[in-house]
This record gives C-alpha cells, structure tokens and sequence, in this order.
C-alpha cells in the first residue's frame, strides 16, 4: 500500500476518488488471468507501475507539463501486458491494447474527454518514433527505465528473478548484461533533462552494486564471471553504436570448461535485440542471452 504515501495518488484522488484502485483492479486483473496459479507473482507489475506513476508526476513537474496526466498515463503503461489474458494477445501492440483499457476505466471514471484523450495518445505514442512526438509519452519513458535502475531497480531485478524461478548465478548469467547495459547507457537513453539529471547516479549506483556483487561472489564464492563491452551498430542509417555490457561466465558451471560465445544482433517488430548464445563444447551445456538493445539519444 505504499503508493498510497505518494503526491500522485493523493492528487489524482483529489480529482477523481478511486481512480488509482480503478486503475490497480485492471492492472492485477490481467496479471491474474494471465498467471492464475502464481499467487507468489501477484502485485509485482502494479507496484512497478505505481513506481513509474511516481517518478512520472515528478519528472513532469520538472518539465512544466501536467502532472496529472503523465502519472495517469504512467498508471496504464502497462495495462496492455497481459490483455485478454495471454502476452501480446493476437498480435495487439502493447501499447495499443494499454491505451483500449486506459480509455475505457477512464471514461467509466467520468474523467473530461480532454484528460481522456491525452492520455490514450501519450501510451499510443510510447512506441512511436519519427516526427510524431509526444512529451507525456517521453517523459513515462524516462519514469519506467529510471525505475529499473538505482537500488530500487536492483531490488526489483531480484524480485523478478525469483518469479522466473531463477537461483542467483542463472539470474546472473542470463539477465545481468542487459541490466549493465542498460545503466551504462541510461543518460543517453533519457528522453528529458529531468530524466537525465537523474539517470546519472541511479546508472553509477547500479554499475557499483552489481560490480561490488560479483567481486564477493569471486572473493566468497569463487564463481568467477567476467565482463565484456562490445559496440553494436544498430541497423539503419545514422544510428549510433551501442556499447553492450556482457557479463559471462569464465568457466562452464557443469564441468569447469572454457566457454564460447557468438553474438548476433536481430531486428524485432518491436526492438533490435542483442542474442548472445553461451556454449561449452565439452558438456554440450548451453544457455541464451538476449535482450532489446537500448535507444541512445
């Protein structure tokens, strides 16, 4: 019930009594459908979106742009997760199913067709690139990487990797590059200078944490993993390199042998992904690495 303690929730409020429960039933709702068995999993992604909700009304402060709206609009952000009860149901783009269920708990809400209408264009916009801008849709960008970062980013990388099933080497091994890619070119990969400010020391708190990790992990332990940055120029003209964090594994974890890596870039509908394949060729033990390469800006 944290989210209860924030500005956002008692300025929305304000405006609109329940309107944040309304939002939170949708949210968990669709979780719920979409993992009905998993009641440890439960709430996870409406407490990131509260965070993100949070850290939205504040950047949008700093920005002059209204408060209100972009916390709304960051309370739907990922509403479209889980729509119809199945991970990107038919093909539906994320953010095209989160501004449907935005537009429906919020006109049931009575909120103005104005305020409506704002927000269903900031979420449509979260993926949109090119000459169509939206500085609500960037600034709920900013909120919802700003959150994956800093020491409460690497609290929630932990609650996630438990979800998976995940002990702490696999969770290492296989999501910790995209978590270093991602600090070190979060400043780059902000979209205001609200958000940059920040993204500052949450990328150096994070880079320190998970660098100070795997050094005891090796004085205690004697896993030993190793880092490797390498630049991947995005397809497209002009496009900027982007420097990828590997965290790999020295040895096999199964039998103790050398390792090797390939690494392809691939182009999504929605991203272009970095996929890493980890191989031993003694055991035949292998495990994949992949995920969306950030936006420098």
């Amino acid at each position: 019930m944290f989210y209860k303690r924030q500005e956002f929730y008692r300025s929305l409020t304000e405006v609109s009594p329940g309107i944040v429960e309304r939002v939170k039933k949708a949210v968990e709702d669709s979780e719920k459908k979409f993992k009905p068995a998993e009641k440890s999993g439960r709430g996870y992604l409406w407490e990131h979106t509260a965070l993100v909700a949070s850290l939205a009304y504040r950047i949008a402060a700093e920005e002059n742009e209204d408060r209100l709206c972009a916390s709304l609009a960051a309370l739907f952000h990922d509403a479209g997760k889980f729509a119809r009860g199945s991970y990107h149901a038919d093909d539906e783009a994320e953010d095209e199913a989160a501004s449907r269920v935005a537009r429906e708990v919020l006109e049931q809400a009575g909120l103005a067709p104005a305020v409506t209408g704002h927000v269903v264009r900031a979420i449509r916009s979260l993926s949109e690139s090119g000459s169509r801008k939206n500085k609500l849709a960037d600034i709920i960008h900013d909120a919802d990487f700003l959150t994956k970062s800093g020491y409460l980013g690497v609290a929630g990388f932990f609650v996630k990797s438990t979800l998976r099933g995940k002990n702490l080497e696999a969770a290492i091994s296989e999501y910790l590059s995209r978590e270093l890619t991602y600090a070190s070119c979060l400043p780059q990969n902000m979209r205001t200078a609200a958000g940059r400010k920040l993204a500052v020391k949450k990328a150096r708190d994070t880079i320190r944490f998970y660098r100070q990790l795997l050094a005891e992990l090796e004085d205690v332990h004697k896993v030993r993993f190793r880092i490797r940055i390498i630049e991947f120029k995005k397809k497209g003209r002009g496009k900027q390199a982007v420097p990828v964090t590997l965290v790999l594994p020295v040895v096999c974890a199964a039998c103790g042998s050398e390792l090797t890596v390939s690494l392809v870039t691939e182009k999504g509908p929605k991203c272009e992904t970095c996929e890493a394949s980890v191989r031993c060729s003694a055991c035949g033990a292998v495990y994949d690495v992949s995920f969306c390469l950030p936006e420098l800006r």
